[in-house]
């Protein structure tokens, strides 16, 4: 395994560790407080047994295998073999990008509307890394526990968390830009017999439903310049209710593995507080 795909599948781990902020609003709860810090935690021997001895995670990694090689129609040993490659692709895929030129907000938004390694590199982590798993299942049992009426799922990719939401049986929308990642994600869907809402968040005003119960917005605000931050917190909280719990996870900050993140900063921070706490007007 290369060097860098190690460090990859580290970062990635020990964010599947985190405990994600989970924040509720109502009428009264409108001021700020500090956003809170995330804290790694021992992975338990006892679960990665039976992540790794789980027969639905077993049928999953095939379903998904087989789902890229109808969408791309390659082979299943091609497919797995760039899976195993993890996040090397998509790094030097935007490094070459900025080779190019100036990485301005178009030319951000037109890099991954196009890219197709998130279907490799997430299907990689989401399935194959054993806390990752963990993690994932975690939040299936969570939203079980408290039975919403809708989730939207804010930047979801490739399906890899709508997906088995909306097989437990939750309303779900994916949200994403109109890009290769969503096309394939209703690909399957479509293929698998699951119903699953689509948002193309930059070229549809606004989603399926007007008000959701959860928005998940995991590992993805770190990705948005600016201005496209500023626009997107401002949609998500029109979607806001006085209860809507926000679930989020927002690894700010450029690194070798992860290029494309952007740097936190106090406006960044500001961002992630609005979404947190803030209601539209209507509420």
């Amino acid at each position: 395994m290369p060097r860098n795909r190690c460090a990859g599948l580290g970062a990635r781990v020990l964010r599947a560790l985190a405990l994600v902020v989970v924040v509720g609003c109502s009428q009264s709860d409108r001021v700020a407080t500090p956003v809170q810090e995330t804290k790694a935690v021992t992975p338990d021997p006892v679960a990665r047994r039976r992540v790794e001895s789980d027969d639905d995670l077993k049928r999953e990694q095939q379903e998904y295998v087989d789902d890229i090689v109808a969408y791309t129609k390659t082979t299943k040993e091609q497919v797995r073999e760039r899976m195993r490659r993890g996040s090397v692709p998509l790094q030097d895929e935007w490094n070459s990008w900025e080779k190019q030129g100036p990485m301005t907000p178009a030319r951000i938004k037109d890099f991954y509307k196009q890219t197709s390694n998130y279907i490799y590199e997430l299907g990689e982590w989401h399935l194959f890394v054993p806390n990752k798993r963990e993690s994932d299942l975690a939040l299936v049992e969570e939203m079980r526990a408290k039975q919403p009426k809708n989730i939207l799922d804010f930047g979801g990719g490739v399906g890899l968390m709508a997906i088995p939401l909306a097989r437990a049986g939750f309303d779900v929308t994916l949200a994403d830009l109109d890009s290769t990642s969503l096309t394939f994600a209703m690909f399957r869907a479509e293929r698998r017999g699951v119903r699953l809402k689509a948002w193309k968040s930059d070229v549809e005003a606004a989603p399926p439903d007007k008000k959701y119960d959860v928005i998940l917005a995991l590992d993805v605000l770190e990705h948005l310049p600016k201005d496209e931050l500023h626009a997107m917190v401002d949609k998500l909280v029109r979607l806001k209710h006085a209860k809507t719990e926000i679930i989020l996870s927002a690894p700010f900050g450029r690194t070798a593995v992860h290029p494309m993140h952007m740097d936190s900063s106090e406006d960044t921070q500001q961002q992630v507080k609005r979404l947190r706490t803030e209601l539209p007007p209507d509420e």
